[in-house]
């Protein structure tokens, strides 16, 4: 074993450049593969901690509207859990609990808040989520007092090393004029990072046990986000039908469904409207398991044609070693040996790489990892077992071929030709690295392309100059503030309102019969504001009038909820006058209680992963609550937000101050596909890379090979550039082939990319010719280096021993 070990580094020291390219090729890839299957398995591995996740359900709602018009909703009623634990013993308990972003002082005098998140929950929670009680004093909510358990790590980084129990925290308000306290009633373990209910502190809340009403009245008919604990062995479809039959003979109402969402599905396959705050996108776990995966192949493909192309130089040493009597087996453990040799050193770089790059994957994403490979456990054995699969899969064929030699056989093709086959099989791992190389930059470019589409394109609304200030209550001072807002001169005009840009499609629905088939229903959305909303919002008029400031009709008191129920004055989007057949304006529309006067553009009041809906806008005064849409000249954002901090500071010296700028919300909606934009760059860069690395090794080796040939071929006197070009055109021909392999399959898997998003751009046929005109140049530039200098060498050098 030891002569075996020395004969194998000295084989490593002989090809030096092949040694690097392979440890630093199969770096990268094992690097890369490492960091981006970290990302994946954390997030498949989401909710599946808790001890019975997979009992625990979120109940859903399923509005039954009529065709296109259903929706499925992650509220519910909150007397529809405590009538299902009290109708069906299959439920063993339930919680309502729900995640909200809060803004808390440690002393009532700090001048800055800190923000946090604040799990709201009632005490089966703290069974429900396994939380561990490291220090707590009575945990009982009754009476009105917020009682909190703090994470260690927020105890720990806020109150240092003393004991917080029975100290206060206060929290900076959005609604009233003054903080709420909060008493420190325990410390818990930290909640685990990998969960939809990621959260800094619990807020402990009194259980409310409604009752389910018929007529659709009374504080169990709130909405509620309600989780059911179902004992073991029940079937969750058959449950939900029997939930959704009960209901529906409860209260006479079968337009009303629900199902049942696995805990352990909550994060990444949440694609309706629930009010969550950490999610996912199991599509995007998808393509990162895939571009781990290919990166890996990329560096193993490397590894396999350097490797098999190093055989035929290895045949004079290989026919030696035969004929001293070294048998087949032997030589394919020398060569298995050399394999496991570099194998060993790119992975450990590749840990090494591994571990000082973790910390900055984590500052990307955002959020800490619950998991590593470096953690002792299943998948750090798995991990192991993996690695040496593959060094022994990647060096196998080469080991084969080596030792498969017939000593005469091999003796004879290197003094004939100083060749050996097996050429078909490295063009085809060329063109497999070419192809995956160019699938990914094309994937780059068409994600890039649609970012910059959702960016620029026209929302139906000026963004250009306009701010919001979030939901707050006003405690009778929206005057004040008002008026004194509207002596800068850079604010050209502002609007209270309960709707904001990306708060979704908006605050209230209503089904209506569609006009051309009464048996379905359309849902329609509003938005309340004040008359000169749309003007505000920079909506753009296209028939009849907007809502007037002076008319007093156009508006009602924004609490007066018998006003409510009449007709109101009304703008509406121009598709949703299609949709209702709106042929004359000023005509009530009786079941949607509205009286439309003006008929705007259409706007997308949501993403634009999503159609524009059906909306009106609706007319309020003298708002209670709600948020604030305020225009300003462009360019003059930032000084006006300076100066409206002043004139907050004054008004509400205690109250929450969240203000934005609306350009910037909406690119904020896009968080996600910016990040797949970068790491697409990245992927891309290191496909090229590696695929170059590979090409640039088979390059130098064929060179060496042909050496004698291209003194000859200068001898009878070909040019440089000529033998250059000779013996660029087979690689450029396998890039080319790589390109008509690569676009297709790019072309689907973007497709089903783009379904994702109701608004995107076509696919060009320039993006495929732009990834494959890459790729010849970066191998002719790779190959043609090469093949001029080996062209530019005096032939005598090479013909000297002929």
């Amino acid at each position: 074993m030891k002569y075996a070990l020395k004969i194998a580094i000295r084989g490593l020291k002989k090809g030096k450049l092949y040694t690097v390219i392979h440890v630093f090729g199969l770096t990268l890839g094992i690097t890369a593969c490492l960091l981006i299957g970290t990302v994946v398995i954390d997030e498949l591995s989401y909710d599946k901690q808790w001890s019975r996740s997979a009992d625990t359900y979120r109940l859903l709602s399923i509005r039954e509207g009529g065709g296109a018009y259903s929706q499925k909703g992650g509220t519910v009623y909150a007397g529809l859990a405590p009538a299902l634990k009290q109708h069906f013993p299959e439920v063993e308990d339930y919680s309502e609990v729900y995640p909200v972003p809060a803004h808390l002082k440690i002393g009532k005098t700090d001048p800055l808040p800190l923000e946090a998140t604040m799990l709201h929950a009632d005490t089966a929670a703290l069974r429900l989520l396994d939380i561990s009680l490291l220090a707590h004093e009575d945990l009982n909510p009754a009476g009105g007092i917020n009682k909190i358990i703090l994470s260690e790590s927020f105890s720990r980084i806020h109150f240092g090393g003393r004991n917080p129990l029975g100290e206060r925290i206060y929290d900076v308000p959005q609604y009233g004029e003054h903080a709420q306290e909060y008493i420190i009633a325990g410390v818990m373990k930290d909640i685990p990072p990998n969960t939809h209910l990621r959260a800094d502190m619990i807020l402990l809340k009194e259980r409310q046990e409604h009752a389910l009403a018929k007529d659709g009245q009374g504080p169990g008919m709130r909405y509620a986000r309600h989780y059911l604990l179902l004992r073991e062995g029940t079937d969750p479809r058959q449950f939900e039908q029997k939930i959704s039959s009960w209901y529906a003979r409860f209260t006479e109402n079968d337009k009303m469904q629900f199902a049942l969402q696995p805990m352990a599905d909550i994060y990444l396959k949440t694609d309706f409207p629930a009010y969550q705050l950490v999610k996912g996108n199991i599509q995007h776990s998808y393509i990162f398991a895939a571009v781990a995966a290919l990166l890996l192949l990329i560096a193993n493909i490397n590894y396999i044609n350097l490797s098999t192309a190093r055989a035929s130089s290895r045949l004079k040493e290989t026919g030696v070693q035969k004929i001293l009597g070294a048998s087949r087996k032997r030589i394919l453990l020398q060569s298995l040996l050399e394999s496991l040799l570099i194998f060993s050193m790119a992975g450990c770089l590749a840990a090494l790489c591994y571990q000082l790059a973790f910390p900055a994957m984590e500052r990307f994403i955002g959020y800490p990892l619950a998991f590593s490979f470096t953690a002792a456990g299943p998948y750090f054995a798995c991990a192991l077992i993996a690695f040496f699969s593959i060094c022994l899969f990647s060096g196998l064929y080469p080991a084969w071929l080596v030792s498969g030699f017939r000593a005469v056989g091999t003796m004879q093709q290197v003094l004939k030709t100083g060749k050996a086959g097996q050429g078909w099989l490295r063009k085809s791992l060329v063109v497999a690295q070419f192809a995956i190389s160019i699938a990914i930059l094309v994937a780059m470019l068409i994600v890039q392309q649609q970012v910059a589409f959702l960016k620029t394109r026209d929302v139906g609304f000026g963004t250009e100059g306009l701010l919001s200030v979030n939901h707050v209550s006003w405690d009778n001072k929206s005057e004040a503030l008002r008026n004194e807002l509207l002596r800068n001169p850079a604010i050209q005009s502002l609007s209270f309102t309960n709707w904001l840009p990306t708060d979704g499609a908006g605050p209230m629905l209503n089904s209506i019969p569609d006009p051309q088939d009464p048996t379905e229903q359309i849902e329609l959305w509003y938005i309340d504001g004040e008359p000169n909303m749309a003007q505000t919002l920079g909506l753009r008029l296209s028939e009849g009038r907007f809502l007037d400031p002076a008319n007093m009709g156009d508006a009602i008191q924004a609490n007066d909820f018998e006003a409510m129920d009449g007709l109101r004055p009304c703008l509406m989007t121009a598709s949703t006058a299609r949709l209702l057949q709106v042929s004359e304006l000023n005509r009530p529309l009786q079941k949607a209680g509205i009286i439309p006067v003006g008929i705007v553009e259409d706007f997308n009041s949501e993403s634009l992963h999503k159609q524009t809906v059906p909306t009106v806008i609706v007319g309020y005064r003298d708002p209670a609550y709600g948020a604030l849409l305020i225009r300003t000249q462009p360019g003059m954002e930032t000084a006006v937000m300076r100066d409206i901090a002043a004139v907050w500071k004054e008004l509400y010296p205690e109250k929450l101050f969240d203000i934005k700028v609306v350009t910037e919300t909406l690119a904020h909606q896009y968080a996600a596909e910016e990040k797949l934009q970068k790491l697409f760059r990245t992927f891309s860069l290191l496909t090229m890379l590696l695929a170059t690395m590979g090409i640039f090794g088979l390059v130098v080796h064929t060179l060496g090979l042909r050496v004698k040939e291209i003194g000859i071929r200068k001898v009878l006197g070909a040019s440089v550039m000529g033998i250059a070009g000779l013996l660029s055109k087979d690689f450029v021909k396998l890039v080319c082939a790589a390109m008509v392999i690569a676009s297709p399959i790019a072309w689907w898997a973007m497709n089903k990319w783009l379904e994702d998003f109701a608004y995107r751009i076509g696919i060009q046929w320039w993006v495929f010719v732009a990834a494959g005109l890459t790729a010849v140049i970066v191998a002719l530039v790779t190959v043609g280096w090469q093949a001029i200098r080996a062209a530019a060498a005096n032939p005598v050098d090479s013909l000297r021993d002929e």
